[in-house]
């Protein structure tokens, strides 16, 4: 199930974690998050060095619809990308 990312989640308002997210992907039966461009800098800044590019987090593909085209492909995040390298 595609779900966009709560927009309290990842807000930058307060100390954000990825636990949160983790247990929001499993209680809700997320397959695709979906998440605005604050939201994924926010995420890519939770992440170590070693996960990078953040195209997925737990194995549920990142979708940022409202962050430029260019910058999705050069981060690996757009969806032709993503089915490519299925």
């Amino acid at each position: 199930m595609r779900k966009a990312l709560p927009d309290t989640m990842l807000n930058g308002k307060d100390q954000p974690r990825l636990g949160s997210v983790c247990n929001w992907v499993l209680e809700h039966k997320v397959t695709e998050i979906v998440m605005t461009e604050r939201q994924f800098w926010n995420f890519a800044q939770l992440q170590p060095i070693a996960e990078k590019p953040w195209a997925t987090f737990m194995g549920r593909p990142i979708r940022v619809p409202d962050m430029p085209a260019n910058a999705q492909k050069n981060l690996g995040i757009d969806e032709q990308a993503i089915a490519a390298a299925a």
